[in-house]
């Protein structure tokens, strides 16, 4: 008897081990797939997106190992450290984090996907375009960068004259990737309380609808330079978001048509974004000021988007931010995929926050910000 439960638990033990193995494998190329470009192999994407799940069984059998103290325990924890900063990107603790007051002097920045104000009644309320411009009066930004924007030149819907008014931003650089009927416009806007010296445009080898600008503002005499984007959508139809909340229709047929239309889909936007990451990746090292870079990149922290687009910058969220910090809501699983980074030295983020507004499938985000920049000598 005793033979035969040493048999088991050797059996159960090397069972564990090779699951623990092959999750921690597996883990270990999700931290490393945002260092390849999708261009290469683009499945890696999928693992790096697979980071939360494969984090959560590894912490399984970090537990596991612990609680029996075995040696194994230092398997995945080994792996986990090694990802570290995948970890921050992912979650902030809350119980170190002490909300204080920015100094005198600190400027406000928001970052926020208005989904183009609820033009088409999406949230089944008249008045949602109202609360959006409402809601960004009270918080009261000094520098507001906004994705899905819409212009209409006459009617409800003019935001251009709307917003600067409002809020008392005077200054702004907003650009069109389409516009119909002469007056119905679609792109981003960047509405500033500083001056804008200059701007210019991204416009992705993807085409319009997807772009980039930059604003040159200056602030008490330093000049910054804002970057406000939005990287390749996904453009899930409803399908796909149906097969994603129940891949198991039990029709194999259907299953399989399901997954091949949604993988497709995802191949293409992840091949697109990187690309685009690339090009705002190079034109970032070109500034010739610190850089504020905000935006919709429709990809987690985790990801090859996020780790080129970041390349010369620092996160305000894993500097400032608490939680998950969630800032897509329009799926069933929620991702932080609007950031604003920084330019490491000369900007000094006091505070990030995660503003829960439901105006929008996106969250706003906000960060108070100082300016850092040496004074020439004379």
């Amino acid at each position: 008897m005793d033979t035969a439960n040493k048999g088991k638990k050797r059996f159960s033990g090397r069972f564990f081990l090779i699951l623990n193995l092959i999750a921690a494998g597996s883990l270990l190329v999700s931290q490393a797939a945002p260092l390849i470009s999708p261009a290469e192999f683009w499945p890696l994407e999928l693992v790096a997106l697979a980071y939360p799940i494969l984090l959560f069984f590894n912490l399984i059998f970090l537990i596991y190992w612990g609680i029996r103290r075995h040696q194994y325990f230092f398997l995945s924890s080994a792996i986990i450290l090694m990802g570290y900063d995948k970890l921050a990107q992912l979650y902030q603790p809350t119980i170190f984090t002490v909300d204080v007051m920015p100094p005198k002097g600190a400027h406000k920045v928001m970052s926020y996907n208005v989904r183009l104000f609820d033009l088409y009644n999406w949230s089944g309320n008249l008045e949602t375009r109202k609360k959006i411009v409402s809601m960004l009066k009270e918080e009261q930004p000094d520098i507001l960068c906004l994705q899905e924007y819409f212009q209409n030149d006459e009617g409800d819907f003019e935001n251009n004259k709307s917003i600067s008014e409002n809020l008392h931003l005077p200054y702004s650089t907003i650009k069109y990737g389409l516009t119909l009927r002469k007056k119905h416009h679609w792109g981003l806007a960047t509405f500033s309380r500083y001056p804008v010296i200059n701007e210019g445009v991204l416009f992705f080898e993807e085409g319009k609808t997807n772009f980039g600008m930059f604003s040159d503002i200056v602030i008490k005499g330093d000049t910054l330079r804002v970057y406000n984007v939005h990287l390749q959508s996904n453009h899930f139809k409803q399908r796909d978001y149906n097969f994603i909340a129940n891949p198991d229709s039990g029709n194999k047929e259907v299953m399989m048509d399901g997954a091949k239309h949604l993988l497709k889909r995802i191949r293409s936007a992840v091949n697109k974004r990187s690309n685009q990451a690339e090009e705002l990746s190079l034109h970032i090292g070109t500034s010739p000021y610190p850089v504020l870079l905000c935006g919709d990149f429709n990809d987690p922290p985790f990801t090859y988007t996020y780790h080129t687009s970041r390349k010369f910058l620092r996160d305000a969220f894993t500097e400032k931010g608490k939680g998950f910090g969630a800032t897509y809501i329009g799926f069933p699983l929620k991702f932080r995929i609007d950031y604003i980074l920084h330019s490491p030295d000369d900007i000094i983020i006091h505070s990030y926050q995660t503003k829960h507004y439901k105006y929008s499938d996106h969250f706003p985000i906000t960060a108070w910000f100082s300016l850092n920049i040496p004074k020439a000598t004379p």
